[in-house]
């Protein structure tokens, strides 16, 4: 994506939000859910394999990671729909505040905006 830049140097705040998945169909598929919902701007998924504590034990898994760009505005929205839709009983929901270029934050924030009914 090429973005004209209109103000070098000029940052704003946007948010990342992070969770995974156990399969690349349900990274598609709550991804796909994300931007239609307009909950989310772009999501990234990186295949990456997790190490962790559960249950007294040290876990290994393959997943999926979910980076989501967003505003401040919408992250608890985004919080309650990953928890919502998402199939761990615990889900890694993590939010990163990130100075991004102006003219991306600005591409963020539209694309997040709530549609109007009827459009």
């Amino acid at each position: 994506m090429i973005i004209a830049m209109k103000q070098p140097g000029k940052t704003r705040k946007i948010v990342i939000v992070q969770t995974t998945v156990d399969s690349k169909r349900k990274a598609q598929k709550l991804s796909g859910l994300i931007l239609k919902k307009r909950l989310g701007a772009c999501v990234q998924t990186i295949p990456i394999r997790s190490l962790y504590h559960w249950q007294g034990k040290i876990e290994s898994a393959g997943e999926f990671l979910l980076s989501i760009k967003t505003t401040s505005a919408n992250t608890a929205r985004l919080m309650d729909f990953i928890k919502k839709n998402h199939s761990y009983e615990l889900p890694e929901i993590v939010m990163i505040s990130a100075d991004a270029d102006c003219d991306y934050a600005g591409w963020v924030a539209r694309e997040t905006r709530r549609l109007k009914k009827g459009k």
